[in-house]
């Protein structure tokens, strides 16, 4: 059967249509907000197509028939769940529980499903993050005072037009240091920085007594949370420093910073949890079995 869907490139002209579909249907995974589908679109071959209020995205390097679970209203997401299902045998990644309740309750039995830990989401309180108060919080504040130890003069500066060259210096060289490593998401975070304006990202660069040494990066999802997504270190004895100056930076508005998932990867895991996460969002895997 011809496909009645029609997938294009994500360009910044679908910036605003993306976002307006996002928020009116309350949807707060960080992947989809459109810094994040822009961003990444070159390594996980992302492609769009909206469908009155929802669209949904290809996820060209999981698979051929591997898309994003439908973001939007709900008439819009079934639309687009039908479609499918007429000439392919969807899988769906990023799919939260609330997501699991709808496929269940609109297609009883058709989807198989599997939790996917990798892919939890890592959700921080930011004051909790920023005053660090208590026993649990004691080795925390000793990696930040440590990295702030490294460097007698710090300089910290608000990403901007001019410095986003240095940061892309930054994300050269870390890359240079990870070359290979399952961590090198070098590209994504290139593209970001090179549209960091135009996504309506906020970030901070350091400089430790006079070099350029880390930069971090993320977008709003709402007013109220902030994803951080991109921080790179040259000397990761400043990651916990680097991050705290960050939270204190932020709006007052941002009550909660999601730092994404682990992949999977040992140390990043163990890093994420050092950090007291106030929750991790469970994520599933739904998978068309008719």
């Amino acid at each position: 059967m011809k496909q009645p869907l029609e997938f294009k490139p994500i360009s910044l002209s679908q910036l605003e249509k993306a976002e307006s579909i996002r928020r009116a249907s309350g949807n707060t995974q960080y992947v989809y907000s459109f810094a994040s589908l822009f961003s990444w679109q070159e390594d996980e071959q992302y492609e769009i197509c909206f469908c009155d209020d929802a669209f949904l995205v290809k996820n060209g390097a999981e698979g051929n028939s591997a898309y994003l679970f439908p973001c939007g209203g709900e008439s819009g997401k079934k639309k687009l769940i039908d479609a499918l299902i007429q000439y392919d045998k969807p899988v769906f990644y990023c799919v939260s529980d609330e997501d699991k309740e709808f496929l269940e309750a609109q297609y009883a039995d058709e989807f198989h499903f599997e939790q996917c830990r990798n892919e939890y989401s890592y959700i921080y309180d930011k004051n909790a993050q920023i005053e660090l108060s208590g026993k649990e919080y004691k080795s925390l504040r000793h990696h930040i005072n440590k990295g702030r130890a490294i460097a007698e003069n710090w300089e910290i500066e608000e990403l901007c037009s001019g410095n986003i060259e240095r940061a892309l210096k930054i994300n050269s060289l870390w890359a240079e240091m990870h070359c290979g490593g399952s961590l090198a998401d070098a590209k994504a975070a290139e593209t970001a920085l090179r549209n960091h304006s135009q996504l309506s990202m906020f970030g901070l660069i350091f400089r430790a007594d006079g070099k350029d040494i880390a930069y971090i990066s993320g977008s709003f999802v709402t007013p109220e949370i902030y994803d951080l997504s991109f921080c790179k270190v040259l000397d990761n004895r400043c990651n916990c420093y680097v991050k705290w100056e960050l939270y204190r930076s932020l709006p007052e508005e941002v009550t909660t910073i999601d730092s994404e998932e682990d992949l999977g990867i040992e140390g990043l895991r163990e890093h994420k949890l050092f950090r007291h996460p106030k929750e991790l969002k469970r994520i599933w895997k739904g998978s068309y079995s008719l």
